[in-house]
């Protein structure tokens, strides 16, 4: 494994904290030099310490001058980007009467809207490479919905889309492009206003206790890694296009 990663240089957003992390671990372990982007300067910081061959960058993915410096950064100091994990995302939980333009916006520009500029100027240089994977993370939520989420519904579905025309569009140079939607997992951002969601009684009641996920538990950001990981490796070579649901089985309970 390690011989196969061994000089390759992969781009993570969203990597201080949850699935983000948890992939910037795996890929580093694995023998790859790690970019990650973040703006927890804190939280970056200590995943940088924590192993080797982690470069943090500071940013806000909705800043496009910065990530456009972090990829020219990049390509200055080792020549090449082979992987980009496009991760970064935020929700917010609010009816659809109420969501405000302003939130409609915000989350468009950071979970749909970075990752098309990410692509746009990593994409480039791994055609030049001829050998890329790019690894969006969507949600089980673009295509199996629920109340309160409809701007973060709306901006996954988008990542689908923008998933399968890249994989088009890239394949001619030997660019391998897909997503993987995560159902329940078990991060940072399943608390919602103070509370652990998978920890509610409604939760342990519905999903554990009565199987709505077959598993029976919550998922944990390892699991999304290890996906995230075949997907962004040369192992994935007849595989593109594809949304990979990681869910515990919840989606076909539907």
């Amino acid at each position: 494994m390690r011989e196969q990663w061994a000089g390759q240089v992969a781009v993570i957003t969203g990597a201080a904290q949850g699935i983000g992390a948890a992939i910037v671990h795996r890929i580093a372990q694995a023998g790859a030099s790690v970019v990650g982007i973040d703006r927890n300067r804190e939280r970056l910081d200590h995943l940088a310490t924590e192993s080797v061959g982690i470069t943090p960058y500071v940013a806000d993915v909705q800043d496009h001058g910065a990530l456009e410096h972090i990829v020219n950064d990049t390509i200055a100091r080792h020549g090449r980007i082979d992987v980009l994990v496009n991760n970064a995302g935020l929700s917010y939980y609010t009816p659809f009467f109420e969501t405000t333009l302003e939130q409609w916006q915000h989350t468009q520009h950071v979970n749909l809207e970075a990752q098309f500029i990410l692509c746009k100027l990593v994409a480039p240089h791994m055609i030049r490479a001829g050998y890329g994977r790019i690894v969006n993370i969507s949600a089980t939520q673009s295509f199996a919905v629920e109340p309160l989420v409809s701007a973060y519904a709306a901006s996954k579905a988008g990542i689908n889309a923008l998933t399968r025309s890249l994989a088009v569009e890239l394949a001619p140079y030997n660019i391998i492009v897909n997503a993987i939607a995560p159902g329940c997992i078990h991060t940072p951002m399943s608390v919602v206003n103070g509370v652990d969601e998978t920890q509610t009684e409604d939760f342990q009641e519905w999903y554990i206790r009565r199987r709505k996920i077959p598993l029976g538990r919550p998922g944990q950001a390892d699991e999304i890694a290890h996906v995230a990981v075949f997907l962004a490796s040369a192992a994935c070579s007849y595989l593109t296009g594809q949304v990979i649901v990681v869910d515990g089985g919840l989606t076909i309970t539907f």
